[in-house]
């Protein structure tokens, strides 16, 4: 078993690294087979008509009726006058007519020769139908084997080229999975790959694993872990430094809040940055905000993370900054958080160690945030926003091809985003944003200028309807009304007819026999009759009404698989929604196409 995991792992690797940027696969059906362009019309069996036969047969039926006449007149007349040989007589007609009424040997002949001929036309349709039914039977086998052949999954390509990206939605195992297929091609194009994870998730656990195995280089790095010792003037200048700090640490004030409070901050952080020589820690910039509450201990011997000139310095600020009470308090909020971010003093005698560089090409870094309190976890997302401001600056005056990945960006707000997706721009950076939830401010900043959107599965109804919005409408067909109606006739009715006639006759000849006749007839008639009918109806109907409804319903949202998603894009031609799946495994599965659909 783990052989044939080792397998799958090693060919899952080999194509989600083949170079080829997706973001997932779109299934496109097979087509419906189509039907034959005879099947509508079959062969049609028809009663063949024999005018020779027909005229013969008219012919010895005009002859029959002829005959006929005049033996029935000599029957009548005989059994008139000699009524006691009727039995003789009636059997002697009989004879006559039966001679008369058998067909001739002509007719015979060519009704033979009719139906040997409708045999065999009868027999040629046959097997005209059966040729017929078998080349549709051959057309629907060749439509199946071709459906059978055809790619259905194709890549979804982005073919904007956004310098941003915003996944909507969506939870840890569809994170991983689109992260597995993205970061691959941005890997194996030699360009840098950093996932900023504040989802304590591990959302790029399955990418580093895939990148280990390709033997591309990877680095994990808990922040701050190494970064307590990273200089953070360099590549910047002090004021930009302060800047930054303050803007990320002005996050974690609820929306709404005194702006001011941010270039209070600003003036107090640009202090101490400005008073310190490189390399400018972390524990450092604690140090030097305690030198202005003049809590400052240097610790044995003298010996502290601060020089005596640069407590020097910042001692002579404490005046300019430190008066008034909103400074004052502002200044112990600045030392709380960076305090609350360190977790306790820095060791006297710790050694430096550089920290590994973020930005280095080919090479998945992944930086993930984590504590053991909401609040230090809160101010650990802010810092290291500051830090990844700070690297985009020296990448913009540095420019470098890469990628950025911001995993749960919805909780630093959006000023944050937009202002970080201003730094990636600059520096040439695309940017990756995995937003948990399409609220707070999220809405807002969905669908920027030169970005894309991506929806995950919402489970909440509000953000579903509210992501259907996003997507937009449509207009369609769609049934609205259905009739049916019943109608039943019911008639009855009776009749009543009658009649009576009445009739003599004579007749007398004179000659060598005289003879005659008389006869008299009286006849009675009648009819009564009864009738009902009932007669059933039904009628049905169908009215579609024109709507402008929307392109995905809210419940397909919240209904979408862990990897499924909906891209929203925005072309210079159009506007189009894809659905799609981001399993990287779907690349090994059959009838997978190499190019987009």
């Amino acid at each position: 078993m783990a052989d044939e995991g080792n397998t799958f792992d090693a060919e899952l690797a080999a194509e989600v690294f083949d170079g080829a940027e997706r973001w997932g696969w779109e299934y496109v059906p097979p087509p419906t087979p189509l039907p034959h362009p005879a099947a509508a019309r079959p062969p049609e069996w028809t009663e063949p008509f024999y005018p020779e036969l027909a005229r013969l047969q008219a012919e010895e039926a005009g002859r029959r009726g002829k005959a006929g006449v005049p033996v029935a007149v000599v029957v009548i007349g005989v059994c008139a006058v000699f009524n006691i040989f009727l039995a003789l007589v009636l059997a002697v007609v009989g004879g006559v007519v039966l001679a008369a009424t058998r067909p001739s040997r002509r007719v015979e002949t060519a009704r033979r020769a009719a139906l040997a001929d409708r045999d065999r036309r009868l027999a040629e349709h046959q097997q005209l139908l059966a040729r017929w039914n078998e080349e549709l039977e051959q057309h629907r086998q060749e439509q199946v084997r071709t459906s059978a052949t055809l790619d259905t999954w194709y890549p979804v390509v982005l073919r904007s080229r956004p310098a941003r990206v915003d996944v909507i939605g969506g939870s840890r195992h569809g994170w991983a999975s689109l992260l597995a297929g993205v970061g691959g091609s941005v890997l194996t194009a030699g360009d840098a790959l950093v996932v900023a994870d504040l989802t304590e998730q591990r959302v790029a656990l399955e990418l580093f694993r895939l990148t280990r195995l390709r033997g591309i280089p990877v680095a994990h790095l808990p922040f701050p872990g190494t970064s307590l010792d990273a200089d953070l003037l360099a590549g910047t200048t002090p004021e930009n430094l302060a800047e930054t700090i303050a803007d990320a640490l002005a996050t974690l004030r609820p929306a709404g809040a005194d702006g001011d409070l941010r270039t209070v901050d600003t003036a107090l952080l640009r202090t101490v940055t400005t008073r310190l020589r490189a390399p400018l820690t972390y524990h450092r910039l604690a140090a030097g905000l305690a030198v202005l509450l003049r809590q400052y201990e240097p610790g044995t011997a003298g010996a502290g993370p601060l020089a005596r000139e640069e407590v020097i310095a910042l001692t002579e600020a404490i005046d300019t900054v430190g008066t008034g009470e909103r400074r004052r308090n502002e200044l112990h909020y600045l030392k709380d958080l960076v305090d609350a971010f360190l977790g306790g003093p820095a060791p006297v005698d710790s050694a430096s160690e550089p920290s590994a560089p973020w930005w280095r090409p080919g090479q998945l870094t992944v930086v993930s945030t984590s504590g053991p309190g909401r609040h230090r976890k809160d101010i650990a997302d802010r810092m290291l926003l500051a830090r990844l401001t700070h690297g985009l600056d020296t990448l913009a005056r540095e420019p470098r091809q890469g990628t950025l990945v911001l995993a749960g960006a919805d909780r630093l707000g959006r000023d944050a985003l937009e202002a970080l997706a201003l730094r990636a721009r600059q520096a040439g950076v695309r940017l990756l944003l995995l937003l948990e939830h399409l609220r707070d401010g999220t809405e807002a900043l969905a669908g920027g200028p030169d970005s894309a959107t991506v929806f995950m599965r919402l489970g909440n109804g509000e953000e579903a309807k509210a992501a259907a919005d996003f997507i937009g409408r449509q207009h369609t067909l769609v049934l609205t009304q259905l009739t049916r109606q019943f109608g039943e006739t019911l008639s009855e009715g009776r009749g009543l007819s009658t009649g009576e006639q009445h009739g003599t006759t004579s007749a007398s000849s004179t000659g060598d026999i005289w003879s005659s006749s008389h006869g008299s007839s009286l006849s009675h008639s009648w009819q009564q009759s009864v009738h009902s009918s009932r007669s059933l109806s039904t009628t049905t109907g169908e009215t579609t009404s024109r709507v402008y409804d929307f392109t995905v319903e809210p419940t397909q949202l919240q209904a979408l698989p862990p990897t499924g998603f909906v891209l929203v894009e925005t072309t210079s031609r159009t506007r189009r929604v894809v659905f799609g799946d981001c399993n990287p495994a779907i690349s090994l599965l059959p009838r997978v196409s190499a190019t987009p659909r």
